[in-house]
């Protein structure tokens, strides 16, 4: 009995210098591809969903057509200062690593099962303005600060459990602008205002459609936010994303200027024109603004 026992252990060593063992390791996940989407955890009960932005590289800023048009439609001619903060030269050329990004801006809903506080927003559906008797819980949360945004934040990261769900370690944070500016292109490039094309009127994204972009006709103005993913058929994005257009403006990390201390936020909102929902479009707050047209999207950022 001992010598059969000694023989299969010495059957299974010579096995262990044959065989790699690599051939006993689990598979590695499967690389995700642009628009996969994980869902995680963010209360008892609520899921946030975010999309897979795939790496690459992009031109970022628009493209001296795009400004030409700006000028001489919207502009009366005259060329603007803000215009060079968003040409091509100044804000060059982006290299993604890949990274995961809120399908939809943060709900009312989810602000409140994460904070535990009342609900901040204009358009909660008990005022008097465009939602009044409206369930909101899927409208996006507005009249948050970029301060608020962080405490949000924080309270995600204290959470744990991400990296089981989005296959390596990392942070929630806002996103950089040129993160965001990249994740709304979907892979398009510059040469178009938005990554639908090059008119807006309303249809395509929750703005004033009242003054149209691209040669468009007039088109419809809520004079309110709308529930998030309520133009997704109408402006299907490349990667999944909802209202990185209009609806609300979105709060990102860095600073609007080295010289600024105010935050950037883009993609325009429900209250604003269509020409500012563009995808270079950049827009600079401080960052304890709050008001009912500035929201945020969550990104988790890979170590």
């Amino acid at each position: 009995m001992v010598a059969s026992a000694l023989a299969l252990v010495g059957v299974f060593l010579a096995l262990g210098q044959v065989l790699s063992p690599e051939l006993f390791a689990a598979p590695a996940p499967a690389e995700p591809k642009p628009g996969d989407t994980r869902e995680f955890t963010i209360a008892t009960g609520v899921k946030m969903v975010f999309c897979w932005i795939p790496p690459g590289t992009a031109q970022l800023g628009s493209p001296k057509a795009e400004q030409d048009y700006l000028t001489h439609t919207f502009l009366e001619g005259k060329r603007e200062e803000w215009l060079d903060h968003e040409n091509e030269t100044a804000r060059g050329r982006f290299t993604s690593k890949g990274f995961w990004l809120g399908k939809y801006e943060v709900m009312q809903g989810e602000w409140i099962a994460v904070m535990k506080v009342d609900n901040p927003s204009y358009f909660d559906g008990t005022k008097n303005n465009k939602a009044k008797g409206m369930v909101t819980t899927r409208f996006p949360v507005e009249n948050v600060s970029w301060g608020d945004c962080q405490d949000f934040l924080k309270a995600l990261n204290e959470r744990g459990g991400a990296a089981g769900v989005f296959g390596g370690v990392g942070r929630f944070v806002l996103p950089h602008e040129d993160e965001w500016e990249y994740a709304y292109r979907g892979g398009k490039g510059n040469g178009r205002a938005f990554y639908w094309g090059d008119t807006l009127n309303g249809t395509e994204a929750n703005c004033n459609g009242n003054y149209p972009y691209g040669g468009a006709a007039k088109g419809s103005y809520l004079e309110r936010t709308a529930e998030v993913g309520s133009y997704e058929s109408k402006s299907p994005h490349p990667w999944g994303l909802c209202d990185v257009a209009g609806n609300l403006w979105e709060w990102c990390d860095n600073n609007f200027l080295k010289s600024s201390d105010n935050r950037v936020v883009r993609g325009g909102s429900w209250s604003y024109v269509t020409g500012d929902c563009r995808a270079a479009y950049r827009y600079g707050l401080t960052p304890d603004n709050r008001y009912d047209c500035y929201g945020f999207r969550v990104c988790f950022r890979l170590d």
